[in-house]
């Protein structure tokens, strides 16, 4: 099995819906010249995002995230611009035809999401560094507490940093400020249970003491060898 990914610790939908960033238009009308010839419609909410936790915008019919209905018939769908809400089907349809689409969107992109979602992992794997291996994770051994974690601090990151400039800016930050603090107390309680487990490894970590004499003891001042000479023991006389 490959090692994990991004998307293993958190979906971008995951994210979105913890951050509120997801919602699902049901039926929606979709705008396009339906005369017979124009295979091109146009969603009234972007961006169009994945539905299914899998990080990927797929096409199709009834196992697509994005369903356009031709009178109430699931037709075929090639193409989805996230961006601009365009939604391409296979083929035209005909000039009488009522077109209708489900599909999910948000205000936050998927660029942003990753990186938001990078920062968190990033976060996460500096405190585990020394403590634990975490690249040896497979798809299906990314621990459920580092799951939670990167989906509170990414919305969390979110919330507080790009959300927060389009919303109500106090009661926003206040809640991403909750969903990290959250999320780092999740973080630090797995770190110190796999810390006192048997077999781990805590981290280490030195220290010096000093009992403040500047040169090396030698109870015998008056034999010089390479840890004492002259100078030595004028300055302690």
């Amino acid at each position: 099995m490959a090692l994990a990914t991004d998307k293993d610790y958190a979906s971008y939908q995951d994210i979105r819906e913890d951050a509120g960033q997801q919602a699902v238009s049901k039926l929606e009308a979709l705008t396009g010249e339906v005369d017979g010839s124009n295979a091109i419609f146009y969603a009234k909410r972007t961006y169009i995002v994945d539905r299914n936790y899998d990080d990927a915008l797929a096409v199709g019919t009834a196992s697509g995230d994005v369903l356009v209905y031709d009178d109430d018939i699931a037709v075929v769908v090639s193409a989805v611009d996230p961006i601009t809400g365009g939604i391409t089907l296979d083929s035209a349809p005909a000039s009488s035809s009522v077109m209708l689409a489900t599909y999910a969107h948000s205000a936050i992109s998927d660029v942003l999401v990753d990186k938001r979602r990078k920062e968190a992992i990033a976060w996460a794997q500096r405190k585990l560094k020394g403590i634990l291996d975490y690249t040896i994770w497979l798809t299906t051994e990314v621990p459920e507490e580092l799951k939670t974690f990167t989906r509170l601090y990414t919305a969390g990151l979110i919330l507080i940093r790009d959300q927060g400039l389009n919303a109500d800016t106090d009661e926003t930050s206040k809640d991403g400020y909750k969903k990290l603090s959250s999320a780092k107390k999740i973080l630090m309680d797995f770190i110190e249970e796999v810390a006192g487990s048997a077999g781990s490894t805590n981290r280490v970590s030195t220290s010096t003491k000093s009992d403040g004499n500047l040169f090396p003891r030698n109870s015998n001042l008056s034999d010089y060898n390479e840890s004492v000479n002259s100078t030595d023991s004028f300055m302690r006389g």
